[in-house]
């Protein structure tokens, strides 16, 4: 038996002991997932984790959002993204938020994969000003006596609306997830347990729960943080699994009559669990794509995180003939790369949101500008105080002040009072906080364009894993 089962056996020992009383104890097990981005080869894993949970308890099965984005064999499925949705469907979930990566590929796919959706899609502060696309706010479930109210929340925290390219939002409006979090605490005189499924990240939660303490469990996902337990705040259960289902998330809540006596979580790696045949069959047929499985080249070396924003940096530059290639690690979407047989579906899931390169005019002020805005970040606070900006065509020192706020940088090669010809990704150009007042150009083409051409021409690709960036207190 593997340690989810047994677990849950000695929660039902637990609660049947307890369960002689007269006033007869109610257990469920709510499980959850976030941040999966596509990760449909752990679903057999997942599959045979969840049913071993059934068999012994009663199952809430819940997801906090970003379902796709970040494996080519679901963003680039014939039918995009749905496979993910498909496999889902198969476990039976029960109720989900949504994320930012959610509305990656347009409104009209996310409004198509939300009706074939066999389980409630919730958020409560997304709102219509004149797009079709409208989920309910809450949901309440029953299950095992128990009744469930859930609340889903989505971040808007760069500028109004969730991290992503803004013209995927026109039409929507993003009220602030603190103070619908707050109005709808009254879904408690529906239900027993009051559960927030948040995209917002732990960090926000935590904040959240000081306004909104009636919260009994907050879902969580967002920042891809890995909480082996359950942290408690302001009397609020917060977890969070981390991301691409390494991990599932296990809540055991335990009522009887009205009051919650039992309320713990904790997490169990999927890596124990065997796969269950008939999804990994299911999921095979999703891999079968021939133009995405084809090697099309080689590194000398496993390129890790650091080195494939070398690479990224580096070859964006050279292909538009710049000084200067800055790169952002939020979009470098795995840890590392194989150095043997990398193909099309490789590069895809390392860059899935089909971004273009921008070409700027910049001086070193401007560029030393970008990076302390960045590395100072109060809007997406998740992102900020560690390095974001990776370069090609110099390597450069953060200098902070006592608290830890950055106020020069350093270039290794740049020089003062020059002016620049600097290449980055469409995401930077339009999202960062920099002075734009140089000459820009929009060239149109992709990066993913750029890194296969490397890859067939130059293989094998001569890129290192060396840090091009330190950071160091005055």
């Amino acid at each position: 038996m593997k340690r989810l089962f047994l677990s849950v056996i000695l929660f039902l020992v637990s609660a049947f002991v307890v369960g002689c009383s007269p006033e007869p104890t109610r257990q469920v097990v709510v499980l959850s997932t976030n941040d999966v981005h596509g990760a449909i080869q752990q679903f057999p894993r997942l599959a045979t984790a969840i049913a071993e949970c059934r068999d012994t308890a009663e199952v809430v099965l819940v997801d906090a959002g970003d379902r796709w984005t970040g494996n080519a064999y679901v963003d680039k499925a014939e039918q995009r993204c749905l496979p993910v949705i498909e496999l889902m469907n198969r476990l039976n979930y029960d109720v989900a938020t949504l994320g930012n990566h959610e509305f990656d590929y347009g409104q009209e796919l996310l409004a198509e994969r939300i009706s074939q959706s066999e389980f409630e899609v919730i958020c409560a502060n997304m709102e219509s000003c004149g797009s079709e696309l409208t989920v309910p706010a809450t949901t309440i479930i029953e299950r095992g006596g128990i009744k469930f109210g859930f609340v889903g929340l989505v971040t808007n925290f760069a500028d109004g609306y969730p991290d992503g390219q803004k013209s995927n939002f026109e039409g929507l409006t993003f009220p602030s997830p603190f103070e619908k979090a707050v109005e709808l605490q009254s879904l408690r005189k529906e239900c027993d347990v009051l559960v927030l499924i948040s995209h917002l990240g732990d960090d926000m939660d935590r904040v959240l729960t000081v306004d909104a303490p009636e919260y009994d469990l907050i879902v969580g996902g967002h920042t891809h943080t890995v909480l082996a337990e359950g942290q408690e705040y302001n009397g609020t259960l917060i977890t969070q699994t981390g991301k691409s289902l390494k991990n599932l998330g296990v809540t055991v809540v335990e009522m009887k009559g009205k009051e919650i006596t039992r309320l713990e979580n904790r997490l169990v790696a999927l890596a124990d669990y065997a796969e269950d045949e008939e999804m990994k069959a299911a999921v095979e047929v999703y891999y079968k794509d021939p133009y995405l499985s084809a090697p099309i080249g080689s590194s000398k070396v496993q390129l890790s995180k650091v080195g494939l924003a070398n690479f990224m940096a580096e070859s964006i530059a050279k292909r538009t003939k710049s000084d200067v290639g800055l790169y952002h690690f939020g979009g470098v979407r795995v840890d590392s790369l194989r150095n043997d047989g990398i193909s099309i579906g490789d590069v895809f899931t390392l860059e899935p949101f089909s971004s273009t390169i921008y070409t700027a005019q910049m001086t070193t002020e401007q560029i030393r500008g970008m990076i302390i805005n960045k590395f100072n970040d109060s809007v997406n606070p998740k992102e900020s105080h560690r390095p974001d900006i990776n370069p090609y065509g110099t390597s450069y020192t953060i200098v902070t002040d006592a608290e830890g706020e950055a106020i020069d940088v350093q270039f290794s090669t740049l020089k003062e009072g020059r002016t620049y010809k600097v290449a980055m990704g469409d995401y930077m150009y339009k999202n960062y906080n920099f002075d734009k007042s140089g000459a820009h150009t929009a060239t149109g083409i992709l990066v993913t364009e750029v890194m296969l051409d490397e890859l067939r021409h130059h293989s094998p690709l001569g890129y290192t894993n060396e840090e091009r960036i330190s950071i160091v207190e005055k």
